[in-house]
């Protein structure tokens, strides 16, 4: 067994175990701190780490670019951008500073540990085979965005397997509409070459998320038309970190 195999399947085990104790001490200190703000304190703590035995080193750019409200969580707004990889809602979540979260399938929550963290940090669950229940949690992430929360979503849908951004779902620009909040476009590159879909091994190397100018919706006639605008405006970012 050549050392290729060996070192990928070390770190795995390495971060799955480090994973539990994280979700642990979440545990140990939410009835203290808040489930939320526990999960912030400990979650970029095991990213970060994990990225690090991984390989992967993470680079943020455009974000001093944005208005000082955006970036310092004053003023929420929908984070969107191309999913590329497994790895993708950790790592964006831990480098974008405003602490966004994400709104998750209803099944993840079961995930033993995963599931269980994510559903302590207070992330918005929806149930996709249930329409009613969706559109009720689709009205509660809108009333968590306008309080302050902000959100990152990947309308694409799922991962791209060859990093070729998809065609941009409604959801995200529906719920950025009905809040009343820009969105802020961003580019994720590196991540197909780092873990590609359904790989396991990990190739580490840079992670860099590129990100854009704001988008107001109250700019845009309809969420189709801030749909638009914002697919239009990743794969401008995309091309843009392809000749860097």
């Amino acid at each position: 067994m050549g050392r290729p195999f060996v070192r990928p399947l070390l770190v795995w085990i390495f971060g799955a175990l480090m994973l539990a104790l994280a979700v642990c001490l979440c545990f140990l200190l939410a009835p203290f701190l808040g489930g939320p703000r526990a999960f912030w304190i400990v979650a970029p703590w095991y990213i970060r780490g994990t990225a690090e035995a991984f390989g992967i080193r993470r680079e943020l750019e455009g974000w001093e670019a944005l208005p000082e409200d955006l970036r310092t969580g004053r003023r929420p707004a929908v984070f969107i951008g191309n999913h590329t990889s497994l790895f993708d809602p950790p790592l964006v979540i831990s480098t974008l500073p405003c602490h966004p979260v994400f709104v998750a399938k209803r099944e993840l929550a079961g995930i033993p540990f995963l599931g269980w963290v994510i559903w302590l940090a207070d992330f918005i669950f929806i149930d996709r085979r249930d329409r009613a229940a969706a559109m009720a949690s689709l009205a509660e992430a809108a009333a968590r965005i306008r309080a302050g929360q902000a959100i990152v979503a990947f309308p694409e849908g799922t991962r791209s397997r060859d990093g070729n951004l998809l065609p941009f779902k409604k959801g995200a620009f529906a719920l950025a509409f009905e809040a009343g909040v820009p969105v802020v476009p961003f580019a994720i590159h590196g991540g197909p070459e780092i873990l590609p879909k359904g790989a396991w091994r990990v190739k580490g190397g840079s992670y860099r998320i590129t990100v854009g100018v704001p988008l107001e919706s109250s700019a845009y006639a309809d969420p189709d038309r801030l749909r638009e605008a914002a697919e239009s405006a990743v794969r401008g970012l995309l091309g843009k970190t392809e000749n860097l």
